[in-house]
Formats: C-alpha cells, sequence, structure tokens
C-alpha cells in the first residue's frame, strides 16, 4: 500500500500540522464536521459580498449558482484555491479516508446563493456529494431578528465512499430522487439523528461531501443564503459513468428551477 504518513500541510495555511488534520478527520468522523475557526479575512469576505450582490441584480434577485473554477477568476478567492496548505490538507484528509492517492490535486469550487422564491426550492435538497472531501465556506448567513438562518442540516456519514462509479449513479438515483420526500420528515430527522450545523461567516467547515446525506434548511424570499463549496478528491474522475453523473446533475438542478 502506498505510505500515507507523511502529509503535513505547509506552511501557509493555519500553520496546520499532521496531528491536527488527523483531529479533523476525527471530528469528521464522529460528529460529521470539522470547523476551522476565522479562516477566510473579512477583507476577502466583504469583497464576495460585493460580487454576489450585483450577481444577484444580474439573476432578478433569485437563486443562481456558480460551479467550475472559471467563475473565481480575477476573484479574491482564486489566491485560496492556490494555497498549498489548502491542497495538501485536504490531500491529506482524501488518503486517510480512501487509503491512497486522490486522482488528482482538482479543487472544484462552487458559489451557491439562495435568494427569492428559487431559493426556496432548494432547501431540504438531500444529496451526496461526487467528491471524498467537502469544504464549505459561509459567506452570508441571514441573522436578522425570528430571520430563519438556512443551517446545514445532514445526516453524517450514512454510507461508505463508493468506488465504483455505478454503485454511486444508481444510490444517488434512488436516494436524492425516488426517496427524496423522506429526508425532509421532521421524525425521520428526528430518527436517524440528522446534525443541525449552524454556520459562521469566515470560518471552514470540513465533511465528508460522499458520505454524508446533506442539505440547507429553508430562508425567507427576502434573505440571503450564501456559501463557497470546495469539492476535493472524485474516486471516479477517470470513469466512463462520469458524464452521466454530470448530466444527471444538471438535468434535476434545471427541473428544480422550472417546478
Amino acid at each position: 500500500m502506498t505510505e500515507l504518513n507523511d502529509c503535513t500541510p505547509p506552511d501557509g495555511f493555519a500553520t496546520l500540522s499532521a496531528a491536527s488534520a488527523q483531529a479533523l478527520a476525527n471530528s469528521m468522523d464522529e460528529s460529521g464536521v470539522g470547523i476551522l475557526h476565522h479562516i477566510v479575512p473579512d477583507a476577502i469576505l466583504a469583497q464576495l459580498r460585493s460580487f454576489i450582490t450585483h450577481q444577484i441584480e444580474q439573476h432578478n434577485g433569485q437563486y443562481f449558482s456558480f460551479e467550475g473554477m472559471e467563475w473565481t477568476a480575477g476573484t479574491c478567492l482564486r489566491p485560496l484555491f492556490e494555497e498549498a496548505g489548502l491542497r495538501a490538507l485536504m490531500r491529506c484528509l482524501y488518503e486517510r479516508k480512501m487509503r491512497t492517492r486522490p486522482p488528482s490535486d482538482r479543487i472544484f469550487p462552487v458559489l451557491r446563493v439562495l435568494t427569492g422564491t428559487h431559493g426556496l426550492r432548494h432547501a431540504h435538497n438531500f444529496h451526496y456529494d461526487s467528491y471524498v472531501v467537502t469544504v464549505l465556506l459561509p459567506v452570508l448567513i441571514p441573522n436578522g431578528p425570528s430571520e430563519p438562518p438556512g443551517h446545514l442540516v445532514m445526516f453524517p456519514n450514512m454510507r461508505d465512499a463508493r468506488r465504483f462509479a455505478v454503485v454511486n449513479i444508481l444510490e444517488k438515483l434512488l436516494v436524492e430522487n425516488l426517496l427524496k420526500q423522506i429526508w425532509r420528515r421532521p421524525n425521520v430527522q428526528q430518527w436517524l439523528s440528522a446534525k443541525i450545523v449552524p454556520l459562521t461567516p469566515g470560518n471552514l467547515y470540513f465533511f465528508w461531501g460522499m458520505r454524508s446525506l446533506h442539505a440547507n434548511q429553508p430562508c425567507l424570499p427576502t434573505s440571503v443564503r450564501s456559501t463557497v463549496l470546495l469539492h476535493f478528491g472524485d474516486p471516479h474522475e477517470g470513469s466512463v459513468f462520469k458524464g452521466l453523473s454530470q448530466r444527471l446533475h444538471v438535468r434535476r438542478l434545471r427541473r428544480m428551477d422550472r417546478d
């Protein structure tokens, strides 16, 4: 087996050590989420919020999302993605969970902005990620009086990471489509010990995206909830079934926008 002991993130990303990376992984295993506090400075959050406000105007005050590296060009997030320490940390987590090296060091970023009536359609949209490691950066979280903040809600580590793409696709079709109404029921969430995770802008929240069924709780149509998701480590990156998985994902989002 490939030696995986030397996975200390280099200096430059909160001076994390291999021991702290292990503690983060343990928290993800035991409670579902590991948190690094006060990582992203207020100056970067302010620039992101300005960018988001402009984009909301371009999207008529409704939900939108950007996927891939293209949208980050020229934004204040690009230096974060290029931080060698962050990639090393995510690679370390992947290796500790999968016991092999990731197929690449590619980070797949997603910006989600929930607002307007369309934003409500994306609440309780429970799903598994296609990536082993997911990092969530809250940018804008509603915090007004009696304003629902849209907490992260998850069923932590409900399954193992799937090594075969076709198994992952079939399981996602079953869980995310045929059974999608079940996960929204309060009694089911209580029975299966769903975890509610309050989000604080500037923190980084790490969880096993491929293993944990997760969604966001609803926000008011007049609110804005925005997060950046960093996905890392797709064990099916080279699979012939990957294109099918991506098409199903796009079709699902389009159907939600039409409903």
